[in-house]
Protein backbone atom coordinates (compact mmCIF):
# COMPACT_ATOMS: atom_id res chain seq x y z
CA UNK A 1 0.00 0.00 0.00
CA UNK A 2 1.18 3.27 -0.82
CA UNK A 3 1.96 6.05 1.96
CA UNK A 4 -1.19 8.44 3.06
CA UNK A 5 -1.95 12.29 2.42
CA UNK A 6 -3.22 14.78 4.66
CA UNK A 7 -6.53 15.85 2.74
CA UNK A 8 -7.90 19.26 3.10
CA UNK A 9 -11.85 19.97 3.08
CA UNK A 10 -13.67 23.34 2.82
CA UNK A 11 -16.89 24.27 5.24
CA UNK A 12 -19.79 24.89 2.76
CA UNK A 13 -21.61 26.79 6.18
CA UNK A 14 -19.82 29.18 6.86
CA UNK A 15 -16.96 29.15 3.86
CA UNK A 16 -14.05 28.18 6.36
CA UNK A 17 -11.38 26.68 4.04
CA UNK A 18 -8.23 24.61 4.17
CA UNK A 19 -9.19 22.69 6.96
CA UNK A 20 -7.28 18.69 7.92
CA UNK A 21 -9.00 16.17 6.26
CA UNK A 22 -8.49 14.54 10.13
CA UNK A 23 -10.98 17.47 11.93
CA UNK A 24 -14.41 16.38 11.64
CA UNK A 25 -16.13 20.02 13.23
CA UNK A 26 -15.33 23.16 11.56
CA UNK A 27 -12.99 25.23 13.47
CA UNK A 28 -14.63 28.16 12.47
CA UNK A 29 -18.52 27.67 13.02
CA UNK A 30 -18.19 24.09 14.88
CA UNK A 31 -20.14 22.45 12.15
CA UNK A 32 -19.73 18.55 11.89
CA UNK A 33 -18.20 17.61 8.18
CA UNK A 34 -20.93 16.74 6.15
CA UNK A 35 -21.20 17.31 2.47
CA UNK A 36 -18.02 17.99 1.24
CA UNK A 37 -15.16 17.04 -1.34
CA UNK A 38 -11.73 16.11 -0.12
CA UNK A 39 -8.92 17.48 -2.05
CA UNK A 40 -5.20 17.70 -1.97
CA UNK A 41 -3.76 21.48 -1.93
CA UNK A 42 -1.39 22.24 -5.08
CA UNK A 43 -2.87 19.24 -6.60
CA UNK A 44 -5.24 18.57 -9.01
CA UNK A 45 -7.32 15.44 -9.94
CA UNK A 46 -5.61 13.27 -12.25
CA UNK A 47 -2.43 15.10 -12.03
CA UNK A 48 0.90 13.03 -11.79
CA UNK A 49 3.93 14.15 -9.64
CA UNK A 50 7.44 12.80 -10.63
CA UNK A 51 10.05 12.97 -7.94
CA UNK A 52 11.47 16.44 -7.19
CA UNK A 53 8.42 18.26 -8.24
CA UNK A 54 7.65 20.81 -5.68
CA UNK A 55 3.94 20.34 -3.83
CA UNK A 56 2.73 21.18 -0.36
CA UNK A 57 2.15 17.18 0.16
CA UNK A 58 1.96 17.03 3.68
CA UNK A 59 2.28 12.59 4.69
CA UNK A 60 0.68 11.22 7.29
CA UNK A 61 3.31 9.40 9.40
CA UNK A 62 3.69 6.01 9.91
CA UNK A 63 2.83 5.35 12.92
CA UNK A 64 -0.84 7.46 12.85
CA UNK A 65 -1.02 5.79 9.38
CA UNK A 66 -1.58 2.43 10.64
CA UNK A 67 -4.56 3.90 12.88
CA UNK A 68 -6.20 4.98 9.50
CA UNK A 69 -8.92 3.47 8.28
CA UNK A 70 -8.57 2.65 4.44
CA UNK A 71 -12.08 2.91 3.52
CA UNK A 72 -14.38 5.95 2.49
CA UNK A 73 -16.47 7.30 5.54
CA UNK A 74 -20.63 6.52 6.08
CA UNK A 75 -22.84 9.48 4.98
CA UNK A 76 -25.72 10.01 7.99
CA UNK A 77 -28.95 10.10 6.41
CA UNK A 78 -30.26 11.64 9.34
CA UNK A 79 -27.62 14.80 10.08
CA UNK A 80 -25.89 14.50 7.16
CA UNK A 81 -22.44 13.99 8.75
CA UNK A 82 -19.49 11.96 7.63
CA UNK A 83 -18.43 9.48 10.03
CA UNK A 84 -15.40 6.97 10.12
CA UNK A 85 -15.66 3.85 8.99
CA UNK A 86 -14.70 2.26 12.55
CA UNK A 87 -17.79 4.39 13.85
CA UNK A 88 -20.80 2.04 14.11
CA UNK A 89 -22.45 5.36 15.22
CA UNK A 90 -23.00 8.89 14.19
CA UNK A 91 -19.97 10.98 15.72
CA UNK A 92 -22.75 14.17 15.66
CA UNK A 93 -26.40 12.53 16.41
CA UNK A 94 -25.91 9.00 17.17
CA UNK A 95 -28.03 7.27 14.58
CA UNK A 96 -26.74 4.02 14.16
CA UNK A 97 -25.03 2.61 11.02
CA UNK A 98 -27.64 -0.03 9.94
CA UNK A 99 -29.65 3.15 9.10
CA UNK A 100 -27.45 4.34 6.44
CA UNK A 101 -27.02 3.32 3.34
CA UNK A 102 -24.56 5.60 1.55
CA UNK A 103 -21.17 6.58 1.42
CA UNK A 104 -18.50 9.54 0.70
CA UNK A 105 -18.58 8.19 -2.60
CA UNK A 106 -22.03 7.88 -3.31
CA UNK A 107 -22.72 11.07 -2.36
CA UNK A 108 -20.35 12.78 -4.25
CA UNK A 109 -21.31 10.93 -7.64
CA UNK A 110 -25.43 12.54 -7.07
CA UNK A 111 -23.63 15.79 -6.34
CA UNK A 112 -22.16 15.55 -9.66
CA UNK A 113 -25.12 14.12 -11.50
CA UNK A 114 -27.34 17.37 -10.29
CA UNK A 115 -24.20 19.64 -11.07
CA UNK A 116 -24.73 18.54 -14.58
CA UNK A 117 -28.38 18.91 -14.92
CA UNK A 118 -28.11 22.34 -13.37
CA UNK A 119 -25.94 22.86 -16.04
CA UNK A 120 -27.75 21.82 -18.88
CA UNK A 121 -29.61 24.92 -20.76
CA UNK A 122 -33.04 24.57 -19.70
CA UNK A 123 -35.94 24.52 -22.87
CA UNK A 124 -37.56 27.50 -23.45
CA UNK A 125 -41.71 27.09 -22.96
CA UNK A 126 -43.58 26.83 -26.65
CA UNK A 127 -44.88 29.87 -26.95
CA UNK A 128 -47.68 31.01 -29.05
CA UNK A 129 -46.29 34.41 -30.14
CA UNK A 130 -46.07 35.12 -33.98
CA UNK A 131 -42.39 35.78 -33.46
CA UNK A 132 -41.06 32.50 -33.02
CA UNK A 133 -43.36 31.41 -36.02
CA UNK A 134 -41.24 34.54 -37.98
CA UNK A 135 -38.39 32.35 -39.12
CA UNK A 136 -40.18 29.49 -40.07
CA UNK A 137 -42.47 31.34 -42.29
CA UNK A 138 -40.02 33.08 -43.93
CA UNK A 139 -38.52 29.43 -45.02
CA UNK A 140 -41.57 28.04 -46.05
CA UNK A 141 -41.79 31.22 -48.29
CA UNK A 142 -38.10 30.87 -49.34
CA UNK A 143 -38.58 27.56 -50.93
CA UNK A 144 -42.06 28.95 -52.60
CA UNK A 145 -40.67 31.51 -54.13
CA UNK A 146 -37.19 28.58 -55.16
CA UNK A 147 -40.17 26.18 -56.54
CA UNK A 148 -41.97 29.10 -58.58
CA UNK A 149 -38.63 30.33 -59.92
CA UNK A 150 -37.71 26.46 -61.23
CA UNK A 151 -41.47 26.03 -62.37
CA UNK A 152 -41.51 29.53 -64.37
CA UNK A 153 -37.93 28.55 -65.41
CA UNK A 154 -38.92 25.22 -67.00
CA UNK A 155 -42.14 26.53 -68.28
CA UNK A 156 -43.07 27.08 -72.00
CA UNK A 157 -43.34 29.92 -73.84
CA UNK A 158 -45.77 30.51 -77.29
CA UNK A 159 -43.76 32.89 -79.84
CA UNK A 160 -46.20 33.78 -82.38
CA UNK A 161 -45.80 36.41 -85.13
CA UNK A 162 -43.19 34.70 -86.79
CA UNK A 163 -42.27 35.02 -90.51
CA UNK A 164 -40.37 32.61 -92.39
CA UNK A 165 -38.24 34.73 -94.38
CA UNK A 166 -35.87 32.44 -95.82
CA UNK A 167 -34.90 28.19 -96.76
CA UNK A 168 -31.67 26.84 -96.65
CA UNK A 169 -30.28 23.49 -97.47
CA UNK A 170 -26.37 21.73 -97.55
CA UNK A 171 -25.35 18.54 -99.01
CA UNK A 172 -21.87 16.87 -98.72
CA UNK A 173 -20.03 13.98 -99.57
CA UNK A 174 -17.10 12.86 -98.96
CA UNK A 175 -14.24 12.10 -101.61
CA UNK A 176 -11.43 9.12 -100.82
CA UNK A 177 -8.70 8.57 -102.95
CA UNK A 178 -7.16 4.85 -102.58
CA UNK A 179 -3.37 5.71 -101.85
CA UNK A 180 -0.08 3.56 -101.30
CA UNK A 181 1.65 3.70 -98.29
CA UNK A 182 4.85 2.64 -96.53
CA UNK A 183 4.41 1.29 -92.84
CA UNK A 184 5.71 -0.81 -90.63
CA UNK A 185 4.93 -2.86 -87.83
CA UNK A 186 5.12 -6.24 -85.57
CA UNK A 187 2.20 -7.30 -87.81
CA UNK A 188 1.41 -7.78 -91.21
CA UNK A 189 -1.70 -7.04 -92.44
CA UNK A 190 -3.93 -8.55 -94.43
CA UNK A 191 -3.53 -7.29 -98.39
CA UNK A 192 0.03 -5.87 -97.90
CA UNK A 193 3.11 -6.28 -99.55
CA UNK A 194 6.32 -6.77 -97.78
CA UNK A 195 9.06 -4.86 -98.41
CA UNK A 196 11.32 -6.35 -96.17
CA UNK A 197 12.15 -7.20 -92.28
CA UNK A 198 14.02 -8.14 -89.82
CA UNK A 199 14.87 -8.59 -85.70
CA UNK A 200 14.39 -5.36 -83.75
CA UNK A 201 14.42 -4.63 -80.06
CA UNK A 202 10.79 -5.20 -78.86
CA UNK A 203 10.75 -4.01 -75.15
CA UNK A 204 13.17 -4.47 -72.43
CA UNK A 205 12.69 -6.70 -69.19
CA UNK A 206 14.28 -6.30 -66.04
CA UNK A 207 16.57 -9.23 -64.91
CA UNK A 208 18.25 -9.42 -61.73
CA UNK A 209 21.67 -9.33 -61.85
CA UNK A 210 23.31 -9.69 -58.88
CA UNK A 211 22.72 -8.24 -54.83
CA UNK A 212 24.81 -5.54 -53.19
CA UNK A 213 25.52 -4.59 -49.61
CA UNK A 214 24.37 -1.08 -49.27
CA UNK A 215 24.66 0.61 -45.90
CA UNK A 216 20.99 1.45 -44.17
CA UNK A 217 20.63 3.46 -41.24
CA UNK A 218 17.94 2.78 -39.15
CA UNK A 219 16.26 3.90 -35.82
CA UNK A 220 15.18 1.80 -32.30
CA UNK A 221 13.44 2.75 -29.17
CA UNK A 222 16.12 1.70 -26.12
CA UNK A 223 15.23 1.58 -22.72
CA UNK A 224 17.56 4.32 -21.30
CA UNK A 225 16.31 4.92 -17.69
CA UNK A 226 12.95 4.65 -15.42
CA UNK A 227 11.36 8.03 -13.67
CA UNK A 228 9.37 7.61 -10.62
CA UNK A 229 5.99 9.13 -10.40
CA UNK A 230 2.64 9.28 -8.46
CA UNK A 231 -0.62 9.62 -8.43
CA UNK A 232 -3.14 10.13 -5.67
CA UNK A 233 -6.63 8.65 -4.96
CA UNK A 234 -8.71 9.94 -2.87
CA UNK A 235 -10.00 7.15 -0.33
CA UNK A 236 -13.31 9.38 0.74
CA UNK A 237 -12.26 9.70 4.75
CA UNK A 238 -9.73 12.80 4.58
CA UNK A 239 -6.29 11.08 3.28
CA UNK A 240 -5.27 10.39 0.11
CA UNK A 241 -2.93 7.43 -1.10
CA UNK A 242 -0.11 7.97 -2.92
CA UNK A 243 0.10 5.22 -5.85
CA UNK A 244 3.80 5.08 -7.32
CA UNK A 245 4.79 3.55 -10.27
CA UNK A 246 8.53 2.98 -11.89
CA UNK A 247 7.63 4.60 -15.60
CA UNK A 248 10.32 3.11 -17.94
CA UNK A 249 11.53 6.32 -20.22
CA UNK A 250 12.88 5.45 -23.61
CA UNK A 251 15.65 7.32 -25.91
CA UNK A 252 15.70 6.97 -29.85
CA UNK A 253 18.64 4.87 -31.00
CA UNK A 254 20.17 5.08 -34.10
CA UNK A 255 22.29 2.26 -36.28
CA UNK A 256 23.95 1.63 -39.32
CA UNK A 257 22.82 -1.99 -40.83
CA UNK A 258 24.23 -3.74 -44.18
CA UNK A 259 21.45 -4.66 -46.44
CA UNK A 260 21.74 -6.96 -49.32
CA UNK A 261 19.81 -5.31 -52.15
CA UNK A 262 18.71 -6.80 -55.79
CA UNK A 263 20.22 -4.94 -58.75
CA UNK A 264 18.50 -5.24 -62.00
CA UNK A 265 19.74 -4.82 -65.52
CA UNK A 266 17.39 -3.97 -68.72
CA UNK A 267 17.71 -7.05 -70.92
CA UNK A 268 16.53 -6.16 -74.93
CA UNK A 269 13.53 -8.60 -76.04
CA UNK A 270 13.58 -8.86 -79.74
CA UNK A 271 11.16 -9.69 -81.98
CA UNK A 272 10.44 -9.43 -86.07
CA UNK A 273 9.71 -5.91 -87.39
CA UNK A 274 7.77 -6.04 -90.92
CA UNK A 275 8.16 -2.88 -93.68
CA UNK A 276 5.35 -3.24 -96.45
CA UNK A 277 3.29 -0.75 -98.44
CA UNK A 278 -0.31 -1.40 -98.36
CA UNK A 279 -3.14 0.65 -99.93
CA UNK A 280 -6.16 2.28 -98.19
CA UNK A 281 -8.81 4.43 -99.06
CA UNK A 282 -7.93 8.09 -97.53
CA UNK A 283 -9.88 11.76 -97.43
CA UNK A 284 -9.27 13.68 -99.86
CA UNK A 285 -11.51 16.47 -100.79
CA UNK A 286 -15.36 17.25 -99.87
CA UNK A 287 -17.54 17.71 -102.76
CA UNK A 288 -20.02 20.34 -101.53
CA UNK A 289 -24.05 21.84 -102.73
CA UNK A 290 -26.43 24.18 -101.17
CA UNK A 291 -28.92 26.61 -101.85
CA UNK A 292 -31.89 28.04 -100.73
CA UNK A 293 -35.13 26.59 -102.34
CA UNK A 294 -36.64 22.78 -101.85
CA UNK A 295 -34.56 21.72 -104.87
CA UNK A 296 -31.79 20.32 -102.62
CA UNK A 297 -29.46 17.78 -104.71
CA UNK A 298 -26.57 15.78 -103.94
CA UNK A 299 -23.22 17.53 -105.58
CA UNK A 300 -21.39 16.55 -108.64
CA UNK A 301 -18.62 14.41 -107.35
CA UNK A 302 -16.82 14.46 -110.78
CA UNK A 303 -14.57 11.52 -109.12
CA UNK A 304 -10.91 10.62 -110.50
CA UNK A 305 -8.86 7.79 -111.08
CA UNK A 306 -8.49 5.69 -107.54
CA UNK A 307 -11.38 8.00 -105.96
CA UNK A 308 -14.36 6.78 -104.86
CA UNK A 309 -17.61 8.38 -102.67
CA UNK A 310 -17.19 7.87 -98.65
CA UNK A 311 -19.65 9.53 -96.16
CA UNK A 312 -22.45 11.92 -96.82
CA UNK A 313 -24.11 14.82 -94.00
CA UNK A 314 -26.92 16.95 -95.14
CA UNK A 315 -28.67 19.70 -93.21
CA UNK A 316 -31.39 21.69 -93.79
CA UNK A 317 -32.56 25.20 -92.24
CA UNK A 318 -34.71 28.14 -92.40
CA UNK A 319 -34.91 31.45 -91.03
CA UNK A 320 -37.69 33.78 -89.32
CA UNK A 321 -38.26 37.00 -88.57
CA UNK A 322 -40.42 38.52 -85.27
CA UNK A 323 -42.28 41.48 -85.36
CA UNK A 324 -39.79 43.45 -83.99
CA UNK A 325 -37.29 42.79 -86.05
CA UNK A 326 -35.18 40.05 -84.16
CA UNK A 327 -34.33 36.99 -86.16
CA UNK A 328 -33.70 33.69 -85.61
CA UNK A 329 -31.89 30.47 -87.52
CA UNK A 330 -33.01 26.84 -86.79
CA UNK A 331 -32.43 23.40 -88.19
CA UNK A 332 -35.12 21.05 -88.89
CA UNK A 333 -35.56 17.23 -89.98
CA UNK A 334 -35.87 17.39 -94.44
CA UNK A 335 -39.08 15.91 -93.94
CA UNK A 336 -40.46 18.56 -92.12
CA UNK A 337 -38.35 21.13 -93.94
CA UNK A 338 -40.19 20.63 -97.30
CA UNK A 339 -43.79 21.79 -95.34
CA UNK A 340 -42.06 25.20 -94.93
CA UNK A 341 -42.37 28.10 -97.50
CA UNK A 342 -41.20 31.59 -97.43
CA UNK A 343 -43.79 33.69 -95.77
CA UNK A 344 -45.13 31.31 -93.87
CA UNK A 345 -46.66 32.30 -90.09
CA UNK A 346 -45.33 29.79 -87.59
CA UNK A 347 -45.49 29.47 -83.67
CA UNK A 348 -42.28 28.55 -82.02
CA UNK A 349 -42.61 26.96 -78.15
CA UNK A 350 -39.48 26.95 -76.13
CA UNK A 351 -38.56 26.74 -72.70
CA UNK A 352 -38.24 30.18 -71.11
CA UNK A 353 -34.37 29.39 -70.80
CA UNK A 354 -34.45 28.72 -74.53
CA UNK A 355 -34.27 24.78 -74.81
CA UNK A 356 -35.92 22.18 -76.16
CA UNK A 357 -37.85 24.41 -79.02
CA UNK A 358 -39.99 23.21 -81.19
CA UNK A 359 -42.62 24.32 -84.34
CA UNK A 360 -46.18 24.16 -82.65
CA UNK A 361 -49.87 25.54 -82.86
CA UNK A 362 -50.65 28.74 -80.81
CA UNK A 363 -51.83 26.39 -77.90
CA UNK A 364 -48.24 25.16 -77.66
CA UNK A 365 -49.17 21.78 -79.02
CA UNK A 366 -45.53 20.22 -81.10
CA UNK A 367 -45.85 19.91 -84.76
CA UNK A 368 -42.08 19.49 -85.57
CA UNK A 369 -38.71 19.41 -83.69
CA UNK A 370 -36.42 21.94 -84.39
CA UNK A 371 -32.67 22.77 -83.19
CA UNK A 372 -31.72 26.28 -82.80
CA UNK A 373 -28.45 27.67 -84.29
CA UNK A 374 -28.38 31.55 -83.73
Amino acid sequence: MGKLVMAYWDCPFCGGQGIRGDVVKCPSCGRPRGDVTFYMKDHAENDVRIDGDTADIEYLDEEKAKTVNRNPDWYCSFCNTLNSDNAAFCSNCGASRKDSESNYFDVQKKKQEKEQRNAQPASPPPTRSSGSKRPLLLLIVAVLAIVGLFTFLNGNKTSGDLTVTSLAWQRNIQIEENREFSESGWTLPQGAELTSQQQEIHHYDNVLSHYEDVEVQRSRQVLDHYKTEHTYENLGNGTFEEITEQVPVYRTEYYTETESQPVYVPVPRYATKYYYKIWRWTPTRVATASGEDHNAAWPDTALGENEREGERAEAYGFTVQAKDGKMSTYRIAESDWRNLNVGDGLYITAKRTGADAYISDKDGNRIADIVRVQ
